[in-house]
């Protein structure tokens, strides 16, 4: 069995082929009371796949208050969770992960069981919407439950069956104290993941970019952007709606997602109060297609708690539909956080498209901000500027070994110039970051990461790529 523990998530990134999808997740903060299925918190598909419990027998699902945090995506918090009460022995757990236009599967959860609750997990995977039941790698064997939330995590990629597969499913059994009267499994953050088989190859086009390092003072105009790569017009930031809530500049800026060369410097602070009020970004998207939006951001002790997101593709309409990452939970540290649109087709060629930040939790303190660094959009596609980005141009290195667990080298084709490159975790959050030399092969020490999926975005002031990688 090839169990990985991951600390999770992302944030996700949704940035590439090289990319993880979140394909359905469970995070069980919606639950309320006693169910007879439960359907997916996200999913790609137009209907939810659900989560039964089939068999006989007094046993139940309902919801538990203790959720935890690992294994966490798309910036929620810990919340519920899925009770799976006894007896079990004569029911199963069945989770539909239909995986349509998606390959390299990987499929995860948190789990925990009472002390009376069944210590032994039985997992099977089936092809066929389950008429037949495998047992073969990457499960193998049973599972110990512990009484601390655990990750669990499993590697499809080695079994072509499992992609684009609308029947793929799992079950979950259970042994051990699963004929007992009282006692628990408890899930939390269930999530399949997998790479586009649709979408289009990389090129990283940055398009718009703000790095507000020459902000100064209170700003009641709009902001220009630094940076724009459409001819004829200049995109603005505005800090719409009514109240005392303004802009300004506040150093120090972030150092993460920094594009053009550019240094750290200074950042926009949004201030409270911010209740009655709105972000609003215009990002037209002429001649673009394939559009993500990447900005850091952090807060202050009395700052917002949660960035709310919506875009319109008429500049007078918001809307969330298509939109994987709908909320995100700020810190105190810069944090960068990535929205994708590239499922979102009216968003491609469109001289309206904007995207809204609004706010929850602390948005009415008199003091208190959130502060705003290094908005940039990018596409994989575009025509701007008399160029076609094509995946030649992209940064694209080699990364290996794939799985790692102590050391990743990185070696490229043709030479480059001075490279920065971050490590992210599956929450979004940059874990390393160094400045390498393209001409060089680099290696990176991983040994003190938690074991799971990372992203590595290679950035030369110019152009982004992105390679994922496995540590086990």
């Amino acid at each position: 069995m090839r169990k990985y523990f991951t600390l999770f998530i992302l944030t996700f990134l949704v940035l590439s082929m090289n990319a993880q999808n979140i394909i359905h997740y469970w995070h069980f903060n919606n639950l309320n009371d006693s169910v007879g299925a439960v359907p997916a918190d996200y999913s790609l598909s137009s209907t939810a796949p659900e989560i039964t419990y089939p068999g006989t027998g007094p046993g139940y699902m309902d919801d538990v208050s203790d959720g935890d945090d690992l294994n966490l995506r798309q910036g929620q918090v810990p919340g519920n969770g899925l009770r799976v009460r006894n007896p079990s022995d004569l029911r199963e757990l069945i989770i539909p992960l239909p995986t349509n236009d998606h390959e390299d599967i990987v499929f995860s959860y948190a789990v925990k069981r009472t002390n009376n609750g069944a210590q032994t997990q039985f997992l099977s995977f089936s092809v066929d919407g389950g008429n037949n039941w495998s047992n073969a790698a990457p499960f193998a064997d049973s599972i110990t439950v512990g009484t601390d939330y655990a990750v669990e995590s499993y590697d499809f990629s080695a079994i072509s069956d499992v992609n684009d597969n609308p029947d793929f499913m799992v079950r979950i059994q259970f042994f051990n104290g699963s004929s007992n009267i009282s006692g628990n499994n408890r899930f939390d953050n269930i999530v399949i993941e997998g790479q586009s088989t649709t979408a289009p190859p990389p090129s990283d086009a940055l398009v718009h970019y703000w790095h507000f390092n020459t902000l100064s003072g209170r700003e009641d105009n709009p902001i220009a952007a630094d940076y724009t790569l459409v001819p004829n017009t200049t995109p603005e930031i505005s800090y719409v709606g009514v109240g005392d809530g303004y802009v300004d500049d506040y150093t120090p800026g972030s150092s993460l997602n920094l594009q053009l060369n550019e240094p750290p410097g200074a950042a926009l602070r949004v201030r409270n109060p911010s209740f009655n009020r709105a972000l609003i970004i215009d990002l037209p998207t002429d001649q673009s297609s394939d559009i993500y939006l990447v900005y850091d951001v952090k807060r202050s002790g009395s700052g917002m708690l949660f960035n709310n997101i919506a875009y319109s593709v008429d500049g007078v309409n918001y809307d969330t539909t298509g939109l994987a990452v709908r909320q995100v939970s700020i810190s105190e540290n810069y944090q960068t956080f990535t929205f994708d649109f590239r499922g979102i087709t009216t968003v491609n060629n469109n001289p309206n498209f904007k995207v809204r930040i609004t706010w929850d939790g602390n948005t009415n303190q008199i003091n208190g901000n959130n502060r705003y660094d290094n908005v940039a959009m990018f596409a994989e596609q575009t025509t701007l500027s008399n160029r076609t980005f094509t995946q030649q141009e992209s940064l694209s290195p080699n990364v290996y070994p794939n799985p790692a667990s102590s050391e990743v080298f990185i070696e490229w084709n043709t030479p480059q110039r001075d490279i920065t490159y971050r490590v992210i975790d599956m929450q979004g959050r940059t874990v390393l970051i160094n400045n390498i030399n393209g001409n060089d092969k680099t290696v990176i020490d991983v040994t003190q990461l938690s074991r799971g999926l990372y992203t590595i975005i290679f950035n030369d002031g110019n152009q982004q790529s992105h390679k994922k990688i496995l540590l086990k």
